[in-house]
């Protein structure tokens, strides 16, 4: 009986474990910054909407222009390869789309999903330097990148999502 109930969440812990193994790969890359990844991303992803003083629904707010100011930007790989390599770092699920996150966990409640990742998320023994980063295309709010290299002949395929202000992980996939 008690190993039917841990089934599952030993199939999780593996499922996480693999996908960051792989994802992550042993390059050496180091050449789209480092360093201040983290706080590069957690700044993007709570965009400013509105000031502390009061305003009336007639009056223009943070909000009304945060959505060009938060569009993507087309050329800013840099911005991409962070949110991958702070995700395979830190397992941030501020970094996921529900939908991404699901997958993770396998429960389609975020608020659960997101404890249950975070309770088995296990960061990497190894750093930033060791993660690289290729083949970075933006098409719009849609990015794509691989991930891997360092003499393993493994790579992954990450699908991201412009949402809220950043970019976030919709899917990874073995490539």
């Amino acid at each position: 009986m008690s190993r039917t109930a841990t089934a599952p969440k030993l199939a999780v812990l593996l499922i996480v474990a693999a996908l960051a193994f792989v994802a992550a790969g042993c390059g050496d890359d180091d050449s789209g910054g480092g360093g201040t990844t983290a706080e590069t991303v957690g700044d993007t992803s709570t965009p400013t909407t509105a000031t502390d003083e009061d305003t009336t629904d007639d009056e223009t707010t943070d909000e009304d222009t945060t959505d060009d100011a938060a569009a993507p930007d087309p050329n800013d790989t840099a911005a991409v390869e962070d949110t991958i390599r702070t995700w395979i770092l830190e397992g941030d699920c501020d970094l996921m789309t529900d939908k991404f996150l699901e997958a993770q966990t396998f429960d389609d409640n975020p608020k659960r999903a997101c404890d249950t990742f975070e309770k088995l998320f296990t960061p990497p023994s190894y750093g930033a330097d060791a993660i690289e980063i290729t083949d970075v295309e933006i098409d719009g709010d849609k990015a794509s990148a691989e991930v891997g290299g360092g003499g393993i002949d493994i790579t992954s395929e990450y699908d991201l999502v412009f949402e809220d202000g950043t970019w976030k992980i919709d899917k990874a996939s073995l490539s």
